[in-house]
């Protein structure tokens, strides 16, 4: 029973300590100065996430489509070569 005082009383002073530390105008403005890179960093690293993943999904349809996109060049010039004969 004695042992939990004692770790009462210690995490009740960390807290404590803390908590005076916090309220020093210098720490207030560095947790804000933290705490607004976190967000444009982590804003900065979705951003490119999300173009590097665009661009890893236009390289896979660019290899689905090859088959394709050859057919459909390949029929438009059978197309040009029947309507150009005279």
């Amino acid at each position: 029973m004695r042992e939990i005082k004692i770790r009462d009383y210690t995490c009740g002073l960390i807290i404590a300590i803390v908590g005076l530390g916090l309220y020093s105008y210098y720490v207030r403005e560095l947790v804000a100065a933290l705490t607004l890179f976190s967000i444009a960093f982590f804003s900065l690293a979705v951003t490119g996430l999300a173009a590097l993943l665009v661009w890893c999904a236009s390289v896979q349809a660019a290899v689905w489509a090859r088959p394709a996109s050859r057919n459909v060049i390949a029929f438009s010039r059978r197309l040009l070569a029947a309507y150009a004969r005279p």
